[in-house]
């Protein structure tokens, strides 16, 4: 892991700020799914910090993120929704982004350019490309980011977003997310070297890094934008990222090395590294990151509070949204 800092101290300072937002927002999610505050399931970001906040920091307001995968938080927080709405989204409370609608893996915020998950896993890719092509036809400079985990690349779906991307020359750019397991299927099984190859029979820019780096994630994703931004095309970019918790909360992992999983544990955490890079570097002291961290915590409990707060849905909600009036182009 590098030790010097490639970005001015105040960018630094914010980067780990949000890893620790992240890092926060989801032990506490954690503790009140446990406490069966929180219905359905939860999938955790822990490993994925570092990918999430160098992604949400190398874009501008007004580009795109359409999410993928399953660990999904980190970037709602990464594109700047509130924590209060998302903690209320995950309650299934009605002040939640979506209304209670949504859950964790389904938040959107078109306001806020974020746009939500389909239905399933590793489907986000062609709505990003429609979202870049809508951008072009519009002739504006803003980007398409898109992000899929390493299962979610053997869809089909995800390969027809690459031609179409490369046809169009559009301004998206591809984010793989590495962090070795497809739930419980190793990535290495797939066939490519790094699996940013994809991209090679496109033609697309494509580049590998260690995604549990978010300098570099933040520097990398920060020029495939301003590639597409000045009309350079797409770009597939993996980011190698360890996955330091279960699939899901309650997943048993039996299929996973216990060695392997606590030298990843030791070694690539992207907050403790990170952390002790601006130590090291004479960035922030430790009662400043501990200042922090307080601030932090009391933001999440203001979530917690909020979203408990928060009515539950009516349930004749449940009706809303389902269809849509008037239905080929019948009258009202």
């Amino acid at each position: 892991m590098p030790s010097e800092i490639s970005v001015d101290d105040e960018t630094a300072t914010q980067l780990l700020q949000q890893m620790l937002r992240i890092k926060a927002f989801e032990d506490e999610t954690k503790a009140r799914y446990e406490d069966g505050e929180i219905p359905g399931f939860v999938h955790l970001d822990y490993g994925h910090e570092g990918n999430h906040v160098g992604i949400g920091a190398a874009m501008e307001d007004d580009d795109w993120l359409a999410v993928g995968g399953a660990r999904l938080v980190g970037q709602y927080i990464a594109k700047g929704v509130p924590l209060t709405e998302i903690m209320a989204e995950l309650y299934g409370r009605v002040g939640g982004a979506n209304s209670g609608f949504g859950g964790q893996m389904h938040i959107a915020d078109i306001d806020r350019k974020l746009y939500g998950h389909a239905a399933t896993i590793g489907s986000g890719q062609n709505p990003a490309v429609g979202l870049a092509l809508a951008e072009q036809m519009k002739g504006t400079d803003n980007v398409a980011v898109t992000t899929i985990g390493d299962g979610g690349t053997s869809r089909g779906s995800f390969h027809t977003a690459l031609v179409f991307a490369a046809y169009w020359n559009l301004p998206v750019v591809f984010v793989i997310e590495n962090n070795g397991w497809a739930i419980s299927t190793p990535s290495d099984a797939l066939a490519p070297d790094h699996l940013s190859d994809y991209g090679i029979p496109h033609k697309i820019h494509n580049e590998s890094i260690d995604g549990s780096d978010v300098e570099q994630v933040y520097q990398t994703v920060s020029e495939a934008i301003e590639r597409a931004r000045n009309d350079e095309g797409p770009s597939v970019i993996e980011c190698r990222v360890a996955r330091l918790g279960p699939h899901f909360e309650g997943d048993k992992e039996l299929y996973r090395n216990t060695e392997d999983r606590e030298r990843d544990s030791n070694e690539r955490n992207p907050i403790e590294n990170y952390r002790e890079r601006l130590l090291e570097a004479g960035v922030l002291t430790k009662a400043e990151i501990d200042d922090m961290q307080e601030n932090i915590d009391a933001e999440v409990q203001e979530a917690v509070e909020f979203a408990r707060n928060s009515p539950e849905p009516n349930p004749e909600s449940a009706y809303d949204h389902v269809y849509r009036l008037p239905l080929y182009g019948q009258g009202e």
